[in-house]
């Protein structure tokens, strides 16, 4: 349908606008919809996931038998979340195919928070599950208390919530003047936690302008309180801004933060207390509000109502949702995407990018920040004995003995960088000194896979560079495995090494090596779709040449062939 739309800058205009286009869903939208990288994906009350192109093209479907939990994430790379009310977790890649599923054996209680390295934080009333990309346990925590602000990514990349202590099973009163506690959870499972006499509306991960990183928590009259996190704790909190009214959500972008306030205004604060601006966004009265702080802009929304504003405070638009049954999305497409009482999808286009802002990245916006685990190892000491096949064995055993109990947790950097070092040892990688004895290829082999079933994102380098200057084609095959197990290569330098088996310098003409190239490049299409089809295909069809070895030609024929399907 057309669409009349005004970019008028008048402080009570209100647009009408007829939508961009409608499609019928067969279902209740539940939950927000989650708008990414040109697309949107919705659940529905039927039990369907369906995912729309930001022009109203079905991209796929998918059914999940049962009723689904009103609560939908999509990660950076376009993998989709949703869990049934009987505690049934499914992960969806980018085309809707599944990844995996586990039970939580309980439902989700708020949307399950996308880590920056694939990895997954899945809350429930009473436990926070962390999993890998592959759905494996990486550590589970135990929720002390009945959560009071559901829990959001930090600026360190774990977990951020609130807690009152006193519900069933748990001591009354245990922990500050109410047993209310703030509780950080880091992406290896540390938790720290600082008691709090109020019950926050909102809480707010920041860096502060030191580079010291906080916890900004607004209580329900206005009052702010400020948390500065040590590493080992939270420091004593301090009075922040006072609000004019009470919050209702808050968002942190680039040094600023924007507050919805009951009183139906939009404030913008830095991170010291300044006001920037404050706007009326026509929400008095409304219901459940959101906000949306990004580099296009200050969005506030409820139901019924949104309004969007410029970074200076200047007015965009306000609009009225009409006949919506969930809260809207608002994406960096310039779309709201809402779900009506029709059992149908409308979406709205508001704004105009200049280009599209997801063509630039392979997948969705990056994440806004990083684990360290893709660093190389640092120079170890001149200790002879630490790399022997004796200290080898009891290291790899203790490592795959906290694998197979799902619980790595705080673990997980120090085996990381263990197994790196192991698997790339004859890479010059300055990690093992040159006095130590060699390790062996087998256990080289053995490290690259053990490596690669923690599944972080951040070792998709180590693995290409592994494949590329390992002189072993037993480990570059491993290395080419890994990755492939991995599914994702956000800044495409696995394609750029496998490349390099079909074009001078070839790096490798070893049918096991080759042969694993195919698998990674035939998972890494399935896994990320149409970002890496291209080069993907051109990879697979160049191995397919009749100068390959005659098993190489047949796999990757066979991964062509899958792929078209």
């Amino acid at each position: 349908m057309l669409f009349i739309f005004s970019f008028s800058l008048a402080a009570q205009t209100r647009i009408v606008v007829e939508a961009f286009w409608e499609k019928a869903v067969a279902g209740v939208v539940i939950g927000t919809p989650s708008a990414q990288a040109g697309s949107v994906v919705i659940a529905l009350d039927s039990g369907g996931v369906k995912a729309y192109s930001w022009q109203g093209t079905l991209l796929w479907e998918y059914f999940a038998p049962g009723k689904l939990s009103p609560f939908l994430t999509r990660s950076w790379n376009g993998a989709s979340y949703v869990c049934r009310t009987n505690g049934r977790l499914f992960a969806l890649n980018r085309m809707g195919k599944e990844l995996w599923r586990v039970n939580l054996k309980a439902p989700i209680t708020a949307p399950v928070i996308a880590g920056w390295d694939g990895r997954v934080f899945a809350p429930t009333a009473r436990t926070i599950f962390c999993f890998n990309n592959e759905g494996k346990s990486l550590w589970t925590r135990r929720i002390e208390g009945k959560t009071i602000v559901p829990p959001v990514l930090d600026k360190q990349g774990g977990v951020l919530f609130a807690i009152e202590r006193g519900a069933p099973g748990d001591v009354a009163g245990a922990g500050g003047a109410n047993g209310r506690k703030i509780v950080q959870i880091s992406p290896f499972g540390k938790t720290t936690d600082i008691d709090i006499a109020g019950i926050p509306a909102v809480l707010v991960s920041m860096n502060k302008t030191n580079g010291e990183s906080a916890v900004l928590a607004w209580y329900k009259d206005g009052s702010g309180e400020i948390f500065t996190h040590t590493g080992d704790g939270f420091e004593d909190g301090r009075a922040f801004f006072q609000l004019p009214a009470s919050p209702l959500a808050a968002s942190e972008y680039n040094g600023d933060i924007a507050v919805a306030l009951s009183n139906g205004n939009v404030i913008l604060l830095s991170v010291e207390g300044e006001i920037r601006w404050q706007a009326d966004a026509g929400l008095l009265g409304e219901g459940e509000i959101s906000v949306v702080n990004g580099e296009e802009g200050v969005y506030a929304l409820s139901r019924s109502k949104a309004a969007g504003f410029h970074r200076d405070g200047a007015l965009k638009w306000k609009l009225d949702i009409r006949n919506a049954v969930s809260m809207p999305a608002f994406g960096r497409d310039g779309v709201l995407y809402s779900g009506g009482g029709d059992w149908r999808l409308y979406a709205y286009q508001l704004e105009y990018t200049d280009g599209r802002l997801w063509e630039n990245s392979l997948y969705g916006a990056s994440p806004q920040g990083g684990y360290g685990l893709g660093a190389l190892p640092p120079q170890r000491s001149n200790y002879y004995n630490q790399f022997s096949d004796f200290d080898i064995t009891r290291q790899f055993n203790r490592i795959r003995e906290k694998i197979k109990q799902g619980q790595l947790g705080e673990d997980e950097p120090g085996f990381i960088v263990y197994l790196k070092e192991v698997a790339g040892s004859v890479r010059n990688s300055l990690s093992i000194p040159a006095a130590n004895p060699p390790v062996s290829l087998a256990r080289r082999v053995e490290a690259t896979r053990l490596l690669a079933s923690f599944g972080s994102h951040e070792l998709v380098p180590f693995f290409a560079d592994l494949f590329l200057n390992d002189k072993d084609p037993q480990v570059k095959a491993a290395a080419a495995e890994a990755i492939g197990r991995i599914g994702v290569d956000p800044d495409g330098v696995a394609m750029k090494a496998f490349a390099r088996t079909i074009s001078p310098p070839v790096v490798s003409r070893d049918e096991q090596a080759l042969v694993a190239v195919v698998s990674a490049v035939g998972s890494l299409c399935r896994v990320s779709g149409a970002p890496l089809l291209p080069s993907g295909v051109a990879i697979l069809a160049g191995l397919a040449a009749s100068d390959k070895p005659p098993l190489v030609r047949k796999k990757a024929m066979l991964e062509l062939s899958r792929l078209q399907s």
